[in-house]
């Protein structure tokens, strides 16, 4: 679990990123995603209960609201507790799921071909729809990364974005234009996506799904992945 949280650490890069108390504090100005603007907590043993105040600190300075990602939460239940005392609303469980590359290669027969590129294109990046994590984010990852994508009629249809390192790749940003949903086209990059992975020596995959999206658990599922732990966040 502790493995997987870091590697998405790097493969979901902030801006900003401070340690204090064991926390790993993170903001990116301009992003609104939790994951990019979120304060990761140490190992349960070293009560990180006790220092919340320079997390709430780091944040406050910043003119930011301060985000707790609970992660692993299954260890983090007096930590839960005290965000819960102090008025931190719950939000956005999430379910972390992992597969062996080898597993989702086996199980899933890619229908149409699957192109995967090393760097950030233009066609991808005006699929995926937003500059500023484009530019602040995905055109920061320093690790091996993989740009998935099917094209139809000229256009991209499907994409997903897979980030390898330490024997494990991210999934990340996996998107289906609705005119082309129901062709097996998320399976397909889930497919190349594990191709990949095994050529960049990274054997598992990972990904997070928030814990009511049930047709995305259902696909993710089919291909072989199973829970590894949980997290959400509290807002303050």
């Amino acid at each position: 679990m502790i493995k997987i949280e870091q590697h998405a650490v790097t493969a979901w890069p902030a801006i900003d990123n401070e340690r204090a108390g064991g926390w790993l504090l993170r903001h990116t100005p301009g992003v609104t995603r939790r994951r990019n603007n979120a304060a990761l907590p140490p190992a349960a043993d070293r009560h990180p209960e006790r220092s919340l105040d320079a997390v709430e600190s780091y944040y406050r300075t910043r003119g930011a609201a301060v985000i707790v990602q609970v992660s692993p939460a299954e260890e983090h239940a007096t930590l839960d507790a005290a965000l819960a005392e102090r008025g931190y609303r719950h939000d956005a469980p999430t379910l972390v799921m992992t597969a062996p590359a080898a597993t989702i290669t086996d199980r899933l027969t890619p229908p149409t071909p699957v192109e995967i590129t090393p760097e950030l294109t233009p066609a991808w990046r005006a699929a995926y729809g937003s500059e500023t994590v484009s530019d602040l984010v995905l055109s920061r990852i320093t690790a091996p990364t993989g740009f998935a994508s099917i094209t139809v009629d000229g256009e991209i249809a499907a994409f997903g974005l897979f980030v390898a390192g330490d024997g494990l790749t991210g999934v990340f940003c996996m998107a289906t234009a609705p005119a082309h949903r129901r062709r097996g086209y998320a399976a397909a990059i889930l497919h190349a996506g594990a191709a990949w992975s095994l050529t960049h020596g990274a054997h598992t995959l990972y990904l997070q799904v928030e814990d009511d999206n049930d047709q995305a658990r259902r696909l993710y599922e089919a291909a072989g992945f199973t829970h590894s732990h949980s997290y959400h966040y509290r807002i303050l």
